[in-house]
């Protein structure tokens, strides 16, 4: 385990989260004491990344603004050392023969540049990413290549990323890990869902504002805009029909709120920007 743990740079993305990061880096200390390890902190106001100076000098700390999960990625990416990169939300506890699990698996596909777990809830249910993904889970015994896995935690070959490049940064939160999956493979590389059981808390990071709801949809029209551009104006059809009835007709005033956005978003016709109005751009650069 500890030899392993030297080859590892693992990247914890952190915005608010105190008492979640504390756990997450008390478990990392304790299973691989000899990695890399770099907290991106997104412009908190938890007193977390003072805490993390104080606690864990020894820990890479950026402090960065908030612009968003990718962008806070890609700054991890940039200074990560080893030959395995692990990019994780700080409220994934990980269990000691998890990283190695992933390891593993991509070793044993010389074409795999990321390996993912199965993510499960703290109620012990695996986490749902819809039905279209549902039967990536039937069945699996072995590490199996995947269209995507989430970005909660992600292992992934350095030196794979020489082709691929980091996150795309127009994505502020959701649909960046369905992005840089989907590039990955456009390459050429393959991506793995490999059967170890992962605890994720979820949600820890995201208030509850309609932005975000907004920011999915906008990331889910940007990848069909950029892979899948035959399908992308019906997707956005789609889409403008959803937001102008669900912003009258849903019971939830958030996603009401949420859903005016996207419709407010729709009628500016840029999707380029995020709703948060921060800068975006594409790091598909090498690291």
């Amino acid at each position: 385990m500890h030899k392993m743990s030297k080859e590892l740079s693992i990247i914890i993305v952190s915005h608010n989260t105190q008492g979640i990061l504390s756990e997450c880096l008390q478990r990392l200390k304790a299973y691989y004491p000899q990695a890399e390890l770099i907290v991106a902190d997104s412009g908190s106001t938890d007193g977390s990344p003072d805490w993390v100076a104080a606690s864990y000098p020894e820990v890479r700390l950026l402090r960065l603004p908030n612009r968003g999960y990718a962008y806070a990625v890609n700054r991890g990416l940039e200074v990560a050392q080893r030959p395995w990169v692990v990019e994780m939300n700080s409220d994934v506890y990980l269990e000691p023969g998890d990283l190695e699990a992933l390891q593993a698996a991509l070793e044993a596909h010389p074409r795999a540049a990321m390996a993912g777990p199965t993510l499960y809830t703290p109620q012990g249910r695996l986490q749902s990413f819809g039905p279209l993904y549902a039967p990536n889970y039937w069945n699996l015994r072995r590490p199996r290549a995947v269209g995507w896995v989430s970005g909660a935690l992600i292992m992934v070959r350095k030196s794979a990323l020489q082709e691929i490049g980091g996150m795309d940064e127009r994505f502020f939160f959701y649909n960046e890990d369905l992005e840089w999956c989907t590039r990955a493979r456009r390459k050429g590389w393959q991506v793995l869902l490999v059967p170890r059981r992962v605890l994720h808390l979820g949600g820890s990071s995201t208030p509850k504002d309609p932005r975000f709801i907004a920011e999915g949809y906008r990331g889910g029209l940007l990848f069909t805009q950029d892979y899948y551009p035959h399908l992308h104006g019906l997707h956005r059809k789609a889409v403008w029909l959803e937001a102008h009835l669900r912003q009258w007709l849903d019971p939830n005033l958030v996603l009401r709120e949420g859903y005016r956005e996207i419709a407010k978003m729709l009628s500016g016709g840029n999707m380029e920007a995020s709703v948060f109005e921060t800068t975006r751009q594409v790091s598909d650069k090498a690291i």
